[in-house]
């Protein structure tokens, strides 16, 4: 069998080709799971977040008085705690955010008939209820609040992250 240059361009040609796809495939599947990743830490910090927004100290006035004793006169009237207010302003934003997108999940799942699910997801993340109370709370299998929560998470990635949260692809 004997082999030209024109036949092994096309093999070339055709292994390049699929080498880029099945790249193109494992970047998508890694951003996918970097989205579902992240989802779900926001979620499960969604309780401590509005806690730090609720409790930073952005303002020399919140601060007590034996911290103010250490300042001298000058200080007092100048200090700015920057970083704590950007902080601050940061995680209002992205709990503002996570609030209206579970809103759309909620009226999503409401109108789809399917409201126990994102009930379940609720439970979990910020009632902090197990799942094994969740399963006797509802009256189900035992995979299904798990079942049902990866895949609100999923739709809650779609919603936060926007069209980098939707799955394409490669053809």
């Amino acid at each position: 069998m004997e082999m030209n240059n024109e036949n092994i361009d096309e093999i070339i040609e055709k292994a390049t080709k699929k080498a880029i796809k099945e790249f193109n495939k494992e970047r998508i599947q890694d951003s996918k799971d970097k989205i579902f990743h992240n989802t779900k830490l926001l979620l499960e910090n969604y309780n401590e977040l509005k806690e730090h927004v609720n409790n930073a100290i952005d303002d020399a006035g919140k601060l007590k008085e034996e911290y103010l004793m250490e300042l001298d006169t000058s200080q007092k009237d100048e200090i700015y705690i920057l970083s704590i207010k950007r902080s601050k302003s940061k995680t209002l934003i992205m709990i503002a955010h996570i609030d209206m997108a579970m809103n759309i999940l909620k009226k999503k799942q409401k109108k789809l008939g399917t409201i126990e699910k994102y009930n379940v997801l609720e439970m979990f993340y910020f009632q902090k209820v197990p799942y094994d109370d969740i399963v006797k709370k509802i009256n189900c299998g035992i995979n299904t609040p798990r079942r049902w929560i990866n895949e609100m998470i999923k739709e809650l990635g779609i919603l936060l992250f926007g069209v980098e949260g939707i799955k394409f692809e490669v053809v």
